[in-house]
């Protein structure tokens, strides 16, 4: 497999305003993300690429669908359709963990949250 190199984050040109953005989205996440909006061309999804590039790896649960830190609470665990995992972190035993590079989501234009997480399940509901 052929690894995919990155164009180096710093080598980035202009857009000050849009790596200061990026760069504060990941110091303090609770910012919810940040919407990058330009011409074609402008180093957009360049930038978000390199910036994933050098961040450090994440440690996450091995075989777990919400791909969870091992110190995350018990609340999505609960809701967990895997059975063992969640018998697992409920009653305090210890997990198999993995350390992962950070991925980069690309949603397509016109994604809507239905879209990206889902919907209510009306029968199961009632």
């Amino acid at each position: 497999m052929k690894e995919i190199s990155s164009y180096p984050f710093s080598a980035i040109v202009g857009q000050e305003k849009m790596k200061t953005a990026l760069i504060l989205n990941i110091i303090n996440p609770s910012l919810s993300g940040v919407l990058i909006r330009g011409e074609k061309g402008t180093a957009k999804s360049t930038a978000v690429r390199a910036l994933a590039e050098v961040l450090p790896a994440i440690e996450v649960i091995d075989d777990c669908p919400f791909q969870l830190p091992p110190e995350q609470d018990l609340e999505t665990c609960r809701q967990c359709e895997i059975v063992e995992c969640r018998k697992k972190r409920l009653g305090n035993e210890p997990v198999e963990t993995r350390i992962r590079p950070l991925r980069v989501v690309e949603l397509p234009l016109g994604s809507t949250e239905d879209r990206v997480v889902g919907t209510m399940d009306i029968e199961h509901a009632l």
